[in-house]
C-alpha cells in the first residue's frame, strides 16, 4: 500500500469514529429541577431539591455518578445552586461574613468525576439561571425567596463568576445562557419560563447543546 493511500485510509478511519461518537454520545444532566426544565432530548439524573453545599459537602453519601449509566465519550451537565441562591445565602450572612465568603466555600462535582474514571466527551456546568422577581412570581414556602430581588441577583451573577472560574481551571465548559434567558433588568425571562423559577422554552439550551456540545 503506498503512503497516499494508508494516510487516506486513516482519515477514514477517524471520520468513522467521530461520527460513531456523534450518533452514539448521550448528554446526562444531573442535579436539581433545572437539570430537567427546558432540555430536551437528553438522560435526566434528577438529585432532588438538592444544595450545590449539599452536593459538595455529603460527596458521594449525596451522588455517586457510577451508580447511573454512563459511557466514555457520553456528556455530562452538572445543575446546582440556584436553590442556595434563592433560599440560603442570605440567611448564612453575618457581620463577618459577605456572600462571596458563603458561595466561595461551595465545592461540587470534582471528586465525583474524578472517582468516576469516565471519559466524558465534555464535562460541563450549568449556569444559575436568572432570579424572578418577587412581586410577579409564585412563592413555594417550603422554598421562599429569602433577599430581595436585587440581592438574589448578587448572588446568582456572584455564583456563576465562581463556576465559570472553576470550569476554566478544570477544563470544563461552563454552560452560560444566562444572558438569553434575562430580560432587560436582568431577571429572568416570563415570556421562557414556566411562571415559576424555571426555564420552559429551551430553544436557546438546545442552540448553546448544538453548538458546543456535538
Amino acid at each position: 500500500m503506498d503512503k497516499n493511500n494508508y494516510i487516506n485510509r486513516l482519515k477514514l478511519i477517524y471520520i468513522y469514529k467521530a461520527i460513531y461518537i456523534h450518533i452514539t454520545m448521550v448528554v446526562h444532566t444531573v442535579g436539581d429541577s433545572h437539570s430537567y426544565f427546558g432540555f430536551t432530548g437528553i438522560t435526566n439524573h434528577h438529585l432532588g431539591p438538592v444544595l450545590c453545599y449539599s452536593f459538595g459537602n455529603e460527596k458521594l453519601n449525596r451522588c455517586d455518578i457510577r451508580n447511573f449509566e454512563m459511557n466514555d465519550t457520553d456528556t455530562i451537565i452538572f445543575s446546582l445552586g440556584e436553590i442556595d441562591c434563592r433560599c440560603h445565602v442570605k440567611k448564612h450572612i453575618t457581620d463577618t461574613t459577605t456572600y462571596q465568603d458563603i458561595i466561595n466555600n461551595i465545592d461540587a462535582i470534582d471528586l465525583n468525576i474524578t472517582i468516576s474514571q469516565i471519559k466524558f466527551k465534555h464535562i460541563c456546568v450549568y449556569n444559575i439561571v436568572p432570579p424572578i422577581q418577587k412581586y410577579n412570581t409564585f412563592e413555594d414556602p417550603q422554598y421562599p425567596y429569602v433577599g430581595s430581588d436585587e440581592e438574589r441577583q448578587q448572588y446568582a451573577l456572584y455564583f456563576n463568576e465562581k463556576l465559570k472560574e472553576k470550569c476554566i481551571e478544570k477544563g470544563y465548559i461552563f454552560f452560560d445562557i444566562y444572558n438569553k434567558y434575562a430580560d432587560e433588568n436582568g431577571f429572568l425571562r416570563k415570556d421562557l419560563s414556566d411562571g415559576y423559577v424555571h426555564i420552559n422554552n429551551g430553544i436557546y439550551l438546545t442552540e448553546f447543546i448544538n453548538e458546543h456540545l456535538l
